[in-house]
């Protein structure tokens, strides 16, 4: 009865394990979903605030439909909408670019992109 108890337990303790990496993976995958689900319905509002911001002007801590901001900074012709830290460390966020695609970003849909780095802090 020993032995059998010696080989079930590191077998639990891999089901357990296993259970816990793939909860965490679903979380993982339904956090990215929600967040895209969010900026869809927060982009029209987005895009209005950045069309009546003018150059060089900053507002700070704003919500904008479903998503809030710590920042929101036209810089440029673009308009960035700067979400915080994310799990690495690096900031990240919107760019509402309709003239010309900003360097080192992400196409999300028609005038926006996504960046994921700190040099918009």
């Amino acid at each position: 009865m020993i032995e059998t108890r010696r080989v079930e337990r590191p077998a639990l303790r891999r089901a357990a394990y296993l259970g816990a990496v793939l909860l965490t993976a679903i979380l993982i995958v339904a956090l990215i979903w929600a967040e895209d689900l969010r900026f869809i319905h927060s982009s029209g509002n987005m895009e209005t605030v950045a069309r009546a911001l003018g150059e060089g002007v900053e507002l700070r801590d704003q919500n904008i439909g479903s998503l809030s901001f710590e920042f929101v900074r036209r810089e440029n012709e673009q308009v960035y909408f700067y979400r915080g830290k994310g799990w690495g460390g690096d900031g990240y966020g919107y760019v509402w670019s309709p003239a010309s695609r900003p360097s080192d970003v992400r196409h999300v849909r028609g005038p926006w992109y996504e960046f994921r780095d700190d040099a918009h802090q």
